[in-house]
């Protein structure tokens, strides 16, 4: 027991020392802790790269320095003893009389009897076993007592925040905190500015810093661009840079800041860069402090809104088609046009409507598609099918919007005008119609519409033609019964238009859609830019389609004579015959154009293909053509003859002066060599004269045939006449200006004669058709023909030389084999992807 307890008092003394080593040590870590922290934080903050060299010496000396001063704690630093470990113990367990130190006591003298060790021993018996609740305590700091204003808690603080905060690895920082060598090179002062005008303009950028554009400011100090282009400035290595932006004033005047201008701006890494819309005239100067680095007097060209207007009334095909002309201008281009149609208040008969029932329809849309992309100036007409639309034969209002890519919009005034509607020759067409329009008016009145419509099937005689018109006019009365919603008016009002068109048409409404279809389904390839396989393919399909729809009309022409309706639909006095061959070869003329390239060009002829097929009508075509065209088209060919023999005159006596140029030296001074230049001459003057006299000859046929002969052929034949003259004196320099002209004014006379073949065509045209009906002065589309030359078409043929369109071809056929190589770079690959659909 006495061994045990003395065990135990002997731990806990060892305890003890422990406790007292530990307290002596860190009361001699405080100061060189708190001043390795603060060295620690300049360091992995990365505050010391940045200060100059000898600030950033003189703070690592003075940390290094009162680190090592601090240390000076453990040079009369020892480890606590024993005694000073069982004094600790008795001191917390509050014993008297140093219990735990007289453990370590001895018996004082040399010889000691038996009965006094046996009380020796008794006595640390019984101190031991007094000895049985001792505490050490736990370790106490006196950081308190040695940092009295805590300046450990702030240095902790900003450790942490360096640790966690701190860019790249501390060897780097450490490294770079303790660098010794020469300063780092200061990084030079560079400035970049440049103007970006917006994309919409087709303008180039502008840098404003080149020495090109340096030079050039020096002696026009001015900057012009369009308006909203974007400023972009980059300076690198100043210390305090910003932008002003101020009016534009005259000499001598003091600039006034722009407030309202919208500047982005960012600062890192030394780097200061700013961007911002310019929308004012502005002098933009870039400041350095106090010090201006540049600056520019920018001036802006206004981006004007578009305007659009529209070109005329409105005009109605037979079928009650819509044409309506317009045209839109901007000065970078119009993005958009849309078109918004009312129905007006002034009615035919009057203010206002009979009824609401047309106010819960919505208005008719008009495709507004514009030919190319963001044309500066557009004219076009648009061409729509409104007749099936509740508001047809209704007086209505039409503005137009058009927008440009700035989003600047422009609106037209406000046009009214009857919207066509469509005219039907049948009685039980018309009946239809009839109670479709009450229908509209009043959607009330749908009891009323149904008691006709039943009088209708219970009494057919003479009205309803065959079963399947009985029962598209039973199933219609049956809606008509059930109407409860706006929906199934609409419904119904729909249905009822079909069944007239059914009736009024026969076979020919689907032929007539079918034509249409594959129509749209053409325009569409060619706007976006169809391979040739494809457009062949549809322009198959078209002329099929153009067959049946012929074909369609042939049979209701003859329908309606066996039914005794020799002239059901009068034709206007000023209306046309046109043949099948003259649709082949406007189909002919359109795949021609599509497959060469001219999308603008083949669109135009589409469109003109739609109106004509809204305006034909039964008993407008005809077969064969006249024999008169046939001698008209005999003389062009003529003419264009002489014109390719003019050409090869001119081919050869222009290598007949590239020859003589290149034997010049060699035979100069020798008779014999220009004997042989003369007697060459010679012969293309000949040659010349005999063309010369051949178109006289020409021009006197013309008027055998009652034609008028061109006045440019005279005076090609006079040019001839000059040419001929100087190739006999050897100035083939003259002769080749000469055959030139006569060239351009034979091509001259060529248009003159077709317009006049055209318009004694259209003469022999207006007494009578073979059917008797009258014609006049009008082509297939109703409209009137011209009566002067001026007026008479466009002066140069549409289609494209046979030489152009194959060049053409051979032109895409390279475009596509080139865009097929794997490996082309990726700029050149879509630079001829947009070339083949035609944006550029």
């Amino acid at each position: 027991m006495t061994r045990l307890a003395q065990a135990g008092i002997e731990r806990k003394i060892t305890l003890a020392r422990a406790a007292l080593g530990w307290e002596a040590l860190w009361a001699a870590l405080c100061w060189p802790l708190i001043l390795a922290a603060a060295l620690a934080v300049l360091i992995f903050s990365g505050f010391l790269p940045e200060l100059p060299d000898v600030i950033r010496y003189g703070l690592l000396t003075l940390g290094v320095g009162g680190l090592l001063w601090s240390l000076r704690s453990f040079w009369g630093f020892r480890l606590p003893t024993s005694h000073d470990a069982m004094r600790r113990i008795e001191t917390n367990s509050s014993l008297a009389n140093r219990p735990v130190s007289a453990l370590n006591d001895r018996l004082a003298g040399g010889s000691i009897d038996d009965a006094s060790l046996a009380l020796w021993e008794e006595h640390k018996r019984r101190q031991l076993a007094a000895l049985t609740n001792l505490k050490i305590g736990a370790p106490q700091s006196t950081w308190r007592d040695l940092d009295p204003m805590s300046l450990r808690v702030p240095a902790s603080l900003a450790l942490i925040v360096s640790l966690f905060l701190a860019q790249g690895d501390g060897l780097s920082q450490l490294r770079d905190a303790f660098h010794v060598g020469p300063a780092a090179a200061r990084v030079p002062m560079s400035l970049d500015a440049w103007l970006k005008p917006p994309a919409y303009t087709g303008k180039p950028p502008l840098l404003l810093t080149s020495p090109t554009y340096v030079e050039r400011l020096k002696t026009d100090g001015e900057i012009l661009v369009p308006e909203n282009a974007g400023l972009t400035i980059r300076v690198n290595g100043a210390n305090e840079p910003r932008l002003s932006f101020s009016g534009l004033t005259d000499a001598g005047q003091a600039p006034v800041e722009l407030g309202d201008q919208k500047v982005r701006t960012k600062f890192e890494n030394g780097v200061f860069e700013a961007e911002a819309q310019l929308t004012h005239p502005a002098l933009v100067q870039v400041f350095d402090g106090n010090t201006e680095l540049a600056g520019w007097r920018i001036s802006l060209i206004p981006d004007n809104p578009p305007t659009i207007a529209i070109a005329g009334q409105p005009a109605a095909a037979k079928l009650g088609s819509l044409s309506l002309k317009w045209k839109a201008a901007d000065d970078y281009g119009v993005a958009s046009v849309t078109s918004h149609i009312d129905l007006a208040d002034e009615q035919a008969d009057g203010v206002g409507f009979t009824g609401n029932g047309v106010f819960m329809f919505d208005p008719p849309k008009l495709n507004m598609a514009l030919r190319k992309r963001s044309p500066k100036e557009e004219r076009g007409t648009t061409n729509a099918d409104l007749s099936a639309h509740p508001w047809a034969g209704l007086m209505v209002d039409l503005t137009l919007d058009a927008t440009d890519a700035a989003k600047q919009t422009a609106t037209s005034e406000t046009l009214s005008f009857k919207l066509p509607e469509r005219y039907f020759t049948r009685p039980l067409a018309r009946a239809l119609v009839e109670q479709r329009k009450t229908l509209i008016m009043d959607p009330d009145a749908s009891g009323e519409v149904v008691k006709l419509l039943s009088a209708i099937l219970i009494y057919p005689e003479g009205l309803i033609e065959s079963s399947g018109s009985h029962l598209a006019i039973a199933a219609v009365v049956s809606r008509i019964r059930s109407i409860g919603t706006h929906e199934d008016v609409e419904e119904a009002v729909d249905m009822l238009w079909q069944v007239a068109v059914r009736i009024e048409e026969g076979e020919l409404s689907d032929a007539r859609a079918e034509l249409e279809a594959a129509r749209k389904a053409l325009e569409r390839a060619i706007a976006e830019g169809a391979t040739p396989e494809q457009l062949k393919e549809l322009m198959s399909k078209l002329r099929e389609a153009m067959d049946k729809y012929l074909q369609s009309m042939r049979k209701e022409m003859e329908k309606r004579l066996a039914e005794g309706q020799s002239n059901p639909q009068k034709p206007s006095p000023n209306s046309r015959t046109i043949t099948e061959q003259d649709l082949q070869k406007m189909l002919d003329a359109i795949e021609k154009l599509a497959e060469s390239g001219s999308r603008e060009a083949a669109q135009d002829l589409l469109a003109q293909l739609e109106d004509l097929l809204k305006n034909m009508e039964p008993g407008m075509t005809q077969q064969g053509s006249q024999q008169g065209q046939q001698d008209g088209s005999e003389m062009l060919n003529e003419l264009s003859e002489m014109m390719r023999r003019q050409q090869e005159l001119m081919d050869q006596t222009q290598r007949g002066q590239g020859e003589e140029m290149g034997e010049m030296g060699d035979q100069q001074g020798d008779d014999p060599g220009n004997r042989s230049g003369n007697s060459g001459s010679g012969a293309l003057a000949d040659r010349q004269g005999d063309l010369a006299r051949q178109l006289q000859q020409f021009m006197d046929r013309l008027g055998q045939q009652g034609l008028r002969a061109p006045p440019q052929l005279g005076e090609a034949g006079r040019q001839m006449g000059g040419a001929r003259e100087s190739l006999e004196q050897r100035d083939q320099q003259q002769a080749l200006g000469q055959q030139g002209e006569a060239l351009d004014q034979m091509r001259k006379g060529a248009q003159d004669m077709a317009r006049q073949m055209q318009q004694q065509a259209r003469g022999n045209q207006d007494n009578t058709g073979p059917d008797g009906e009258a014609r006049g002065n009008a082509d297939p589309l109703g409209r009137p023909m011209p009566s002067n030359e001026e007026d008479y078409g466009p002066r140069e043929d549409m289609l494209p030389s046979e030489q152009a369109i194959a060049r053409a071809r051979e032109i895409l056929e390279s475009l596509r084999s080139r865009s097929s190589i794997p490996d082309l770079p990726r700029i050149d690959r879509d630079y001829i992807e947009r070339l083949l659909r035609g944006l550029y």
